[in-house]
């Protein structure tokens, strides 16, 4: 039996609002594992490591495909209840590793983390993709918890992604994200303070950001992304360079329309 097992009130969650927060996922071990990997990350950069601040501002970085190369991440993740937990949600009849992507905000890195879908982001097509948030620090509205928009998954619509450096769009031909901090009593906003150990989850159409750290502590989180019986691989415009970059390196025969079927997104779990 799952040590975290998912409950019908956690799918429908899931399923109405796009969005949702399990506690302590993740034990002390696993949460002190995780962090050393992050600091040898942060001291030691990857291929896929981008630094979203300006110089002179604190640090904002982020970094997908960590657990490519850094053996401690994926194996932390692979074994974890994670797979289980995202197609129990997806109602998927297995689940697919897909990758992970670091994302720190040190204390002052006010640049805030623009409203977005993670699904127009990806080299992915299908919307069995499940993102779960893996908190490192204690998380407050105030380092910068992740908001997310109820429901927002389900209007039908990709919008155009943005750079988190410089606001800049990637794709053509995508609806705009609307201006929703102008307007934000038309949305009913779900965001949650979290200690190390617990997740957010969302759907990989939730559309969603974050505010800067306004404080003197850490954010320090690893969002983790898990694909179910749709997902294919797929290229569109808008795709940043990393990631059209470490699909090249790690998964080079991949083509349009294939399923994920490569050691790179192993199966982690299945439905009885």
């Amino acid at each position: 039996m799952a040590r975290f097992p998912v409950s019908k009130k956690n799918i429908q969650t899931y399923q109405e609002d796009g969005a949702l927060c399990l506690r302590g996922v993740f034990g002390a071990t696993e949460v002190g594992a995780l962090q050393d990997a992050v600091e040898e990350e942060l001291l030691n950069p990857g291929p896929y490591a981008k630094e979203f601040a300006q110089p002179g501002e604190a640090r904002f970085v982020g970094a997908i495909f960590v657990s490519s190369y850094n053996e401690t991440i994926r194996e932390v993740l692979i074994n974890s209840e994670l797979g289980e937990i995202a197609g129990k949600l997806m109602g998927a009849r297995q689940t697919r590793f897909f990758f992970d992507h670091l994302l720190v905000k040190e204390p002052g890195a006010s640049k805030s983390t623009p409203w977005h879908q993670d699904a127009p982001y990806f080299a992915l097509e299908g919307v069995d993709c499940c993102g779960i948030w893996i908190a490192l620090d204690t998380v407050t509205p105030d380092t910068g918890a992740v908001e997310y928009l109820k429901g927002t998954h389900k209007d039908g619509l990709m919008y155009a992604p943005r750079s988190f450096a410089a606001g800049k769009k990637y794709g053509h031909g995508l609806v705009e994200v609307p201006d929703i901090d102008a307007n934000r009593d038309a949305y009913e906003v779900a965001t949650w303070s979290m200690e190390p150990g617990d997740c957010s989850i969302h759907h990989v159409r939730t559309l969603h950001g974050a505010p800067g750290n306004e404080t003197n502590f850490r954010r320090r989180g690893l969002a983790t992304r898990w694909i179910g019986d749709d997902a294919v691989f797929g290229l569109r415009s808008g795709i940043p360079d990393d990631m059209t970059t470490a699909f090249k390196d790690l998964a080079p025969d991949l083509r349009p329309g294939d399923g994920f079927n490569h050691p790179m997104f192993p199966v982690v779990w299945k439905q009885n």
